[in-house]
């Protein structure tokens, strides 16, 4: 009887692992199917995200055409328009190409009159960062502010991102780098790094990438 018993217990074994076998390879099945759904949603997503951009480039193209074509009608006796613009009393404008290789062959000097606590880097669409000519325009506009800083202790440079359509994760991207290309100037000019704040203004609208530089309470 031992015998027989032995020999029927061993006969549960041959359905176990077919039983297993099967449910290893439904498993393998799905982790397949789930790998190429994932992937194929992948590159839809990359292709939206891609065409979605460059209509956003697109539209800044055409709007800032829109804009440069009645400041063309603007242009000094000599014929030279103005790179840079003082807006406001206390604010000023300095026009960044940027080192990318497209926007620097057609970048003009730029000239600028310092205020005493305001001024804005407005970036070229697809500009992240900041030409040599706009870095030296922006080094002759801090003096104002830098004696600022070295008069009260209790001031602090802001450095504040501001772009069209800001709510998107990509346009929020190129803002930090912008901020952050801004920040590494001022420190190349000697403003030591706890007298600087970076941030990105989620609030503000804009038609084109800018950075402003402003003076503000320490907190």
């Amino acid at each position: 009887m031992a015998g027989g018993g032995g020999k029927g217990g061993g006969d549960y074994w041959p359905g176990f692992v077919d039983a297993l076998t099967n449910v290893v390879i439904a498993m393998v099945f799905v982790i397949v199917v789930l790998a190429i759904a994932l992937s194929f949603s992948a590159q839809m997503l990359a292709k939206r995200m891609a065409a979605k951009i460059a209509e956003q480039e697109a539209a800044l193209g055409r709007a800032r055409q829109a804009i440069a074509a009645p400041a063309s009608e603007k242009e000094r006796p000599g014929g030279t328009p103005p790179v840079v613009e003082t807006q406001a009393a206390q604010r000023t404008r300095i026009a960044v190409a940027g080192n990318e290789a497209s926007l620097a062959a057609s970048a003009a000097a730029a000239k600028v009159k310092p205020a005493e606590r305001y001024l804005q880097l407005d970036f070229a669409p697809g500009a992240l960062t900041v030409d040599e000519k706009a870095a030296k325009a922006l080094g002759e506009a801090l003096a104002p502010l830098k004696q600022r800083l070295a008069e009260s202790p209790s001031l602090r440079l802001e450095v504040v991102a501001i772009g069209p359509e800001i709510h998107l994760s990509e346009n929020q991207r190129a803002a930090f780098i912008r901020a952050m290309a801004v920040r590494n100037e001022l420190l190349g000019q000697g403003i030591a790094g706890d007298r600087i704040t970076t941030r990105i203004d989620m609030k503000a609208s804009a038609p084109s990438p800018a950075v402003a530089v402003r003076l503000g309470e320490k907190p």
